[in-house]
């Protein structure tokens, strides 16, 4: 066998291949989409380090908390933190709303009632969970305040 006749074979049959159009499409979309995120986090951060004004002084550099100088003890006193609970429930709600959409995406080819009954079961558990958060105070604003002694 003669290397340069097996080459000359392969060149001929890579030739006659043509690339799915669909293929391509998705790529150069999967490449726009990448060039759009990067711009997208990327230009703020230029703007920002453009446009910043470039004043020193010692109090910018200084440590601060809320703006306000610090007075007393750092741990004399005790912060409720209960915004976890509504920082959980956002997660759970937001995870299962982004499950409706590929749903709503393919609800448009396979209409039918099942699939409007399987939709509509899982729109009623979210709510079951929201009734259950609710009576359980998760959603009430109003803390007791927490006793320093």
């Amino acid at each position: 066998m003669n290397p340069t006749h097996t080459q000359q074979q392969a060149v001929e049959i890579l030739s006659q291949v043509q690339p799915d159009p669909a293929l391509v499409a998705d790529i150069y979309s999967l490449a726009i989409m990448l060039i759009y995120g990067t711009l997208f986090a990327v230009l703020p951060l230029v703007a920002g380090l453009l446009l910043a004004p470039r004043e020193t002084a010692p109090l910018l550099s200084a440590i601060y908390e809320c703006g306000m100088p610090a007075f007393g003890r750092a741990r004399a006193a005790r912060f409720g933190v209960f915004y976890y609970l509504y920082a959980l429930i956002f997660i759970v709600f937001e995870v299962d709303v982004l499950f409706l959409f590929p749903i709503a995406r393919i609800y448009r080819e396979h209409v039918g009632l099942a699939g409007f009954f399987e939709i509509l079961l899982f729109v009623i558990i979210l709510a079951l969970a929201v009734a259950y958060a609710w009576t359980k105070g998760v959603l009430k604003w109003e803390r007791e305040a927490l006793s320093l002694h």
